[in-house]
């Protein structure tokens, strides 16, 4: 079944290489190209990529707003379609990065807007080239836990926004040694599609063989079939 894959603003090409080296079939959903989200009805299931922050009305906090913060709301209410689709139609959701947290602004939770201002650490990249990483502890009662099986794991961190109260809904099934979420899910998946989101990129490991890059897209493989 095919994938309906958010085209991000940054570094797309990983996510298509990641896919492709799991033989993934997939259409790119282009908010910019305005793809019609008629045709994901022929997909199976959405992946949300990283980029440019949601925009902050999204989730009512419009304070600290300057001139040079970079938005895409058109982005962000094309993907929130997407997302309503794939919900209405109990498909699985993969979020990523940025991904997440609009998939948390969706169910009315809030963003932290810069994790360096607010908690005091830096969770960007180092450089362009250059991915910054760190620890993170998976909660053992959590969908996320019998994907990846490992408690303590260190992944890619790219990011300064990260979620702040967990939407309705939602758990924090991850977070990092300096407290910041890495991951959310539904607290009651009973009769619910499979929904995870993830703060790390799964598509920019050094090895897409470990655990929390390689399991984590064969379960959403595995579900987009069902």
């Amino acid at each position: 079944m095919r994938i309906a894959l958010a085209k991000s603003d940054t570094g797309f090409h990983s996510y298509v290489n990641w896919l492709e080296y799991f033989k993934a079939d997939f259409m790119i959903f282009d908010w910019e190209e305005n793809t019609p989200t008629e045709f994901f009805d022929n997909c199976g299931g959405l992946i949300l990529t990283g980029g440019t922050d949601v925009y902050p009305g999204f989730y009512g906090d419009m304070e600290e707003i300057s001139d040079n913060d970079i938005y895409t709301p058109d982005r962000d209410s094309y993907e929130i379609g997407l997302i309503e689709k794939a919900l209405n139609n109990g498909k699985p959701i993969l979020a990523i990065c940025r991904g997440m947290q609009l998939l948390n602004v969706y169910f009315k939770g809030t963003l932290i807007k810069d994790i360096e201002n607010e908690k005091g650490v830096n969770h960007r990249k180092i450089s362009n080239n250059l991915m910054r990483h760190h620890d993170i502890e998976v909660k053992t009662d959590s969908l996320l836990f019998k994907i990846v099986k490992e408690k303590v794991y260190k992944v890619t961190s790219t990011h300064h926004q990260a979620v702040k109260t967990p939407g309705d809904g939602l758990m924090v099934n991850a977070v990092s040694s300096d407290g910041v979420t890495e991951g959310i899910e539904f607290i009651d998946k009973t009769r619910k599609p499979f929904l995870l989101g993830i703060q790390w990129h799964p598509e920019r490991m050094d090895d897409y063989n470990n655990p929390f890059s390689k399991n984590v897209i064969l379960k959403f493989l595995e579900e987009i079939k069902k």
